[in-house]
């Protein structure tokens, strides 16, 4: 058996030294640093004689109020400690293992990482499925919950839930909402591709998104190496809406003893917003030196037939002169320069200050996955971002990077004449967020954005 925890004799404090290296003066450093931070952690069987899954979330999971019993994370009901084979409940993926590693075998680490493992009651379990957590809003099925830890059982406290598979919905509870955000949020960085550093086995790379057809296409039932998951914009929200609270750290502190790595997102939920919205304590988007801010605003790539009219579009702060800076293109198979395009121009003010320049640029691979790294006039990286999975750089002024994955991608059967592009409101790209490929809007403000 492995090291067994006290009945809540947890004490939920960051050990010393653990978040050290974290750091969070941009978006892609803060995940880089916590990436190394939790990886490679213990490994403990989903079902065994000895210390599994069974073991490690009971504990986790267990009813403040009553040692004896377990917290289902949906229903809200304290259930008697049974271990594995009750009908009461079972364990539930917060993550669906259908989107990336449904099969259990010893290599696959995701399937039995007690991060994204909660009790839950059977039914409600069954219900869930494999559907992603959204707000559900017509043809909803109620699912209550119970009272017990002073909440659940009351109105507005309900799961609701329509659909299925990946045109399906889940709205959690509120209560737990955040709990399960916090659980895909640190998915999506523990997982990010590679191989695990002492067994050397191969890790899938899980990337939170809103494109329910990148759900999809994970549903493969092997093991493979990218899985999305969802909606980001909604798991954005609930953690804001759900803080972290007692039971989520104690939880946290128990995993922790048992796979030696911890959800940083539980232990630190401001690094949230600089890891999946860019807003970080330091600088999002870097500065230029002339304090002007400039970022990608659309990408075209990929399209039916022959891919044609292929480029990349920055926007930024209006008279910035785009001389000295370039896009770098990245492929993901090794991580090496494929293609550098050189910008000249000067944004010029389309709105709000703000302005936006094309630029064509002929044989972008199409995935999977390939980069774009910005590069300013003084030779810095200001953003690296990647499309159909993430590219860690080999080569180039990126070199030792991993990129972030913006979670829309084109295909083969994507139209002629559409783009991937922000939409939103704000000033800065962290005000943004990706969309589906749509008409495209080359060298203006993309249909659904404004710059204020």
């Amino acid at each position: 058996m492995g090291l067994l925890l006290p009945a809540l004799a947890v004490n939920a404090q960051i050990p010393q030294g653990y978040y050290d290296t974290a750091d969070n003066s941009n978006a892609q450093a803060l995940r880089n640093s916590l990436h190394q931070i939790i990886d490679d952690h213990q490994r403990y069987p989903y079902t065994s004689s000895a210390t599994d899954t069974w073991d490690i979330l009971e504990q986790a999971d267990q009813d403040p109020d009553n040692s004896s019993n377990v917290i289902d994370v949906y229903l809200n009901a304290s259930y008697n400690k049974h271990g594995g084979g009750n009908s009461d409940y079972n364990r539930e993926h917060s993550w669906p293992k259908s989107y990336g590693f449904p099969v259990d075998v010893s290599s696959n680490y995701p399937y039995t990482d007690a991060h994204h493992l909660f009790i839950a009651n059977d039914s409600y379990n069954t219900s869930r499925n494999d559907k992603p957590y959204d707000t559900c809003t017509s043809g909803c099925t109620e699912k209550a919950t119970e009272y017990n830890n002073a909440r659940g059982g009351g109105a507005g406290e309900s799961n609701w839930t329509s659909g299925s598979h990946t045109d399906g919905r889940w709205q959690t509870w509120t209560g737990r909402r955040g709990d399960v955000a916090r659980a895909l949020m640190y998915m999506a960085v523990r997982y990010e591709g590679g191989k695990h550093g002492t067994t050397g086995h191969d890790e899938p790379d899980l990337i939170l998104t809103d494109d329910r057809s990148l759900m999809d296409a994970s549903q493969t039932k092997q093991n493979i190496a990218v899985g999305y998951m969802g909606l980001k914009s909604v798991l954005l929200q609930w953690h804001k809406e759900d803080p972290v609270d007692d039971f989520e750290q104690r939880r946290n502190e128990v995993i922790y003893g048992y796979q030696g790595n911890r959800n940083p997102f539980i232990d630190h939920p401001e690094y949230v917003s600089c890891v999946f919205e860019n807003i970080c304590s330091g600088v999002g988007v870097p500065d230029t030196p002339s304090g002007s801010v400039v970022w990608i605003n659309e990408i075209h790539y990929d399209n039916s037939g022959g891919d044609v009219n292929e480029f990349v579009e920055v926007a930024g702060t209006a008279n910035t002169d785009l001389t000295g800076w370039s896009l770098v293109a990245y492929n993901g198979n090794g991580g090496g320069v494929y293609k550098t395009e050189n910008l000249t121009g000067t944004l010029t003010d389309q709105q709000g200050g703000l302005g936006t320049l094309s630029f064509a640029i002929s044989g972008l691979q199409n995935g999977a996955a390939d980069g774009l790294a910005l590069i300013n006039a003084a030779g810095e990286v200001v953003q690296f971002l990647s499309y159909e999975g993430r590219v860690t750089a080999s080569s180039g002024p990126a070199s030792g990077m991993t990129s972030t994955d913006i979670g829309v991608a084109e295909i083969s059967s994507t139209p002629a004449g559409y783009s991937l592009q922000l939409v939103g409101s704000g000033s800065d790209y962290s005000d943004f967020s990706w969309a589906t490929a749509r008409a495209e809007t080359a060298g203006n403000v993309n249909t659904g954005q404004s710059f204020q």
